[in-house]
C-alpha cells in the first residue's frame, strides 16, 4: 500500500514581494524595455499622421445645427464640446493606434499633444480618404497587436525564467488570442456604455444639481465590473489558456481575492501613472524627455512583471484552496 499526501500549501499573493520580484525579472532581462522605448522613440520624433481634412469639416458640420436644436446652457455646452473636439482632431496623430488595449505595449507618449520634437515641429501626412484611414488603422492596430502580443509574452517567459525560444507560431497564436480578447472586451464596453451613458445623460438634465456624482457613481460602477478581467490576459500569455478559460479563471481568482487584488492594482496605478508626471516633466522639444522615456519604460515593464508574479501565486494559492481536505488516500495496486 501506498499513500498519496497533497498537503503541499500556498499562501496568498502579496503585494510588495510582487512587484520586488516583478522588477527584479525586468533587471535580469533588461532587453524587453527596449519595447515601450522604441514605441515611444516613434510617437516623439516620429511624423504626424493626421485625419483633421477628413473627419474635421464633417465634426462643424454636425455642431452647426446643434445651438438650433439646444437653447440656453445645452447650446454653451454645445459650442465648448465643439472647441474641444476640433483641437482634440488637429493634435490627433493616428500613429498612436499602435498602442493597443488590453494587451499592448505601454506609451509615455501616448498622453503627449505637443507636435514638437528636439529637431522642430513633426512632419505632417495627411490622411483624407476614408478607405485610405481605415487601412492605416487596421494595419497599426495588427502591428501593435503583435508587438504587445510579443512583448507580453517576453516579459511573461521573463518571470518564468524558462529561458526558452520563441516559436513564431505561438506568438501569431497568443496573437490571435489577443484579438478575440480585444473583440469581447471592447463589445461587452459598448454594449454597457450605450445605457449608461442614456442614463447618465438623463440625470444631469433632469437633476443637473447632481454635479459630478453621476460621474463617480459610474467609475466605481465600472471599476466593479471591469476588475474581475484585469488577469484575462495573463492566463493567455503566463497560463498559455484560451481567451474563455482566461477569462474565466480571471474573474475567479479576482472574486476570491477583491480586496488585495483591487489593493493591488491601485498601488500599481500610483507606481505607474504617478511617476508619468515626472518622467513627463521635460518638454518635447527638450532631450532629457529621453530619460524619462527610460524610466518609464523600465518602471512600467517592471509592475507588468509584478502583474505576472501576483497572477502566478494567486493561480496556485486558488487551485490549492480548492482542493478537497484529504488525509490519506489508499493508491492502486497493481
Amino acid at each position: 500500500m501506498q499513500s498519496v499526501n497533497s498537503d503541499t500549501k500556498y499562501a496568498p499573493p502579496r503585494m510588495i514581494p510582487s512587484i520586488v520580484e516583478g522588477f527584479n525579472a525586468v533587471a535580469n532581462h533588461i532587453y524587453i524595455i527596449l519595447f515601450p522605448i522604441g514605441l515611444d522613440v516613434l510617437l516623439w520624433l516620429g511624423p504626424t499622421v493626421s485625419v483633421k481634412k477628413y473627419f474635421l469639416p464633417r465634426l462643424l458640420e454636425a455642431l452647426e445645427t446643434s445651438p438650433d436644436v439646444f437653447s440656453g446652457e445645452a447650446a454653451g455646452l454645445v459650442v465648448n464640446t465643439r472647441l474641444i473636439w476640433t483641437d482634440l482632431i488637429n493634435r490627433f496623430n493616428l500613429l498612436n493606434s499602435l498602442r493597443t488595449i488590453p494587451i499592448g505595449v505601454p506609451s509615455l507618449m501616448i498622453s503627449f499633444l505637443e507636435t514638437t520634437t528636439p529637431f522642430g515641429d513633426r512632419r505632417m501626412v495627411e490622411l483624407i480618404s476614408r478607405d485610405t484611414i481605415l487601412i492605416w488603422t487596421i494595419v497599426f492596430l495588427l502591428v501593435g497587436m503583435l508587438i504587445g502580443s510579443l512583448y507580453f509574452a517576453m516579459t511573461a517567459s521573463a518571470v518564468k525564467g524558462s529561458g526558452q525560444p520563441f516559436d513564431l507560431n505561438q506568438i501569431l497564436e497568443k496573437t490571435m488570442q489577443s484579438f478575440f480578447l480585444s473583440l469581447i472586451l471592447f463589445t461587452g464596453v459598448v454594449i454597457l456604455a450605450l445605457p449608461v451613458t442614456c442614463l447618465l445623460s438623463t440625470l444631469l438634465l433632469v437633476l443637473p444639481s447632481l454635479g459630478t456624482f453621476p460621474f463617480l457613481l459610474i467609475g466605481m460602477l465600472s471599476v466593479w465590473v471591469l476588475l474581475p478581467l484585469a488577469f484575462s490576459p495573463h492566463g493567455i500569455f503566463y497560463g498559455e489558456l484560451r481567451v474563455g478559460k482566461s477569462i474565466v479563471t480571471s474573474i475567479r481568482l479576482v472574486r476570491s481575492l477583491m480586496s488585495p487584488t483591487g489593493l493591488f492594482f491601485i498601488l500599481l496605478i500610483l507606481l505607474g501613472y504617478g511617476l508619468d508626471f515626472l518622467w513627463g516633466t521635460p518638454g518635447t522639444d527638450n532631450w532629457m524627455l529621453l530619460v524619462g522615456i527610460i524610466g518609464h519604460a523600465f518602471i512600467s515593464t517592471g509592475l507588468l512583471a509584478a502583474s505576472f508574479i501576483y497572477y502566478e501565486k494567486g493561480v496556485k494559492w486558488f487551485s490549492n484552496s480548492l482542493q478537497p481536505k484529504k488525509q490519506e488516500k489508499p493508491a492502486a495496486v497493481s
